[in-house]
């Protein structure tokens, strides 16, 4: 399927925009379960520095090492996720797209820039269960609802997203959403309608 591709290109087209962003934006989560202490921040800030860095010294011809190197470094994050989600975790979050339907039993959530540490962020939700991250944001470059599958890259069961324009709505706590997911995993990246809700803790 990605025969002619360049390294790069095929690393970026198999990691996906969303999955990519969604961890590294778990930082911000991190963060803000830690009271934005600076100490804390220290450590997952690094991982995803190093994740950075990794990828951009490995050599292009190399492309199976530079995923497995890249997918070294997420698991590690995914991992913190996993752990401060577990310690100070709540709520709920469920997609539907199409037939098929994915419940997460809790999610981590940061509100506004203070605690997401990002200009123009509103809102952030992620949340790792099953080897998956569902993860959404409204922030300044729109609205983002994603579904992927964090524990293999190159061959992922699922990866949806909807992103751009207006279509995720807060109350208070409450998280609506009804957009078109495209399915990265499909050569046709036709959109099938979804709707997301969630209850932050």
């Amino acid at each position: 399927m990605l025969v002619g591709k360049e390294p790069r290109e095929h690393l970026m087209f198999n990691l996906g925009r969303s999955t990519v962003f969604g961890l590294l934006a778990g930082v911000a989560l991190l963060l803000a379960a830690c009271g934005g202490d600076d100490d804390d921040a220290a450590e997952p800030t690094d991982v995803a520095a190093d994740s950075v860095t990794t990828t951009s010294a490995a050599d292009e011809d190399d492309s199976a090492g530079v995923v497995e190197e890249l997918q070294e470094d997420i698991d590690e994050l995914a991992e913190d996720l996993e752990a401060t989600q577990a310690a100070q975790g709540g709520g709920s979050a469920t997609l539907v797209v199409g037939d098929q339907e994915w419940t997460f039993d809790s999610v981590l959530c940061a509100f506004g820039e203070d605690q997401i540490g990002q200009e123009g962020a509103v809102f952030v939700l992620s949340s790792i269960q099953d080897g998956l991250q569902m993860y959404a944001s409204i922030d300044s470059f729109g609205h983002n609802v994603s579904l992927d599958d964090i524990e293999d890259f190159e061959n992922p069961s699922v990866g949806l997203e909807a992103f751009g324009g207006e279509f995720i709505s807060l109350d208070d706590k409450s998280v609506n959403a009804q957009a078109e997911f495209t399915d990265s995993t499909s050569d046709s990246f036709e959109t099938t309608p979804g709707t997301f809700t969630a209850t932050c803790p």
